[in-house]
């Protein structure tokens, strides 16, 4: 499986995406590494916000979960862009 890195369009660091997971009630999770059943990413729901997730307390709502090369057809959170497409998102940023 391989992951994609997300970085702020204001720049910074990137984070490296494992998978994204959509809840029942249309949340958003971008999760890095799973390890011993948390896992860390950013959340886009009630509010956007960085934090860790038991995976075992949000499994029953997942109603989309995808990981290596089908994160190719995901797009990136709000206020992010994917790093392998960075060429494509400051090319917008322009026009």
């Amino acid at each position: 499986m391989k992951p994609r890195n997300i970085i702020p369009n204001e720049g910074g660091d990137s984070f490296t995406v494992h998978q994204h997971i959509i809840l029942k009630n249309f949340w958003e999770y971008y999760l890095g590494e799973t390890k011993d059943g948390v896992a860390f990413g950013y959340v886009m729901g009630f509010e956007n916000e960085w934090g860790s997730v038991y995976m075992s307390e949000i499994e029953p709502y997942v109603i989309s979960a995808t990981t290596g090369s089908g994160l190719n057809e995901i797009m990136p959170p709000e206020g992010y862009y994917w790093e392998d497409e960075k060429e494509i998102a400051l090319s917008g940023l322009t026009k």
